[in-house]
């Protein structure tokens, strides 16, 4: 497990009410995603049964990757959180410094690889 890959599994709130623009939004970022990033691995939602909550998990190649991921998402975030807010951020992998600092500063908590595969 020598690489740079990393991925980002985030956990938030949906406010209640909220959840057909929640749906929006993420529709939008992950089409965006999709179109524009292609060191960006994966980028999947997936929402509660009951609606009050989703998790978002991330597939990066690198933390370059990440970097321009968020350079691209980063500014569009303010109207995301303000639905759906920040519950956990777990990062499975060992990303650059940079990335560590970043996503510490949001309470990220970080494991770093010990034994496994993907394929």
């Amino acid at each position: 497990m020598a690489d740079e890959s990393f991925r980002l599994i985030v956990r938030q709130g949906i406010k209640q009410g909220m959840l057909e623009k929640f749906k929006e939004l993420s529709t939008a970022y992950t089409e965006g995603t999709q179109a524009n990033e292609p060191a960006t691995l994966g980028y999947e939602w997936f929402i509660s049964e009951d609606g009050s909550s989703c998790y978002l998990n991330e597939f990066y190649g690198s933390s370059k990757a990440f970097l321009l991921h968020f350079e691209s998402l980063g500014p569009k975030l303010g109207a995301m959180l303000e639905i759906s807010p920040l519950e956990e951020m777990i990062v499975l992998g060992d990303p650059s410094l940079k990335v560590k600092e970043m996503l510490g500063e949001l309470g990220a908590k970080f494991y770093t690889p010990h034994a496994g595969f993907s394929r």
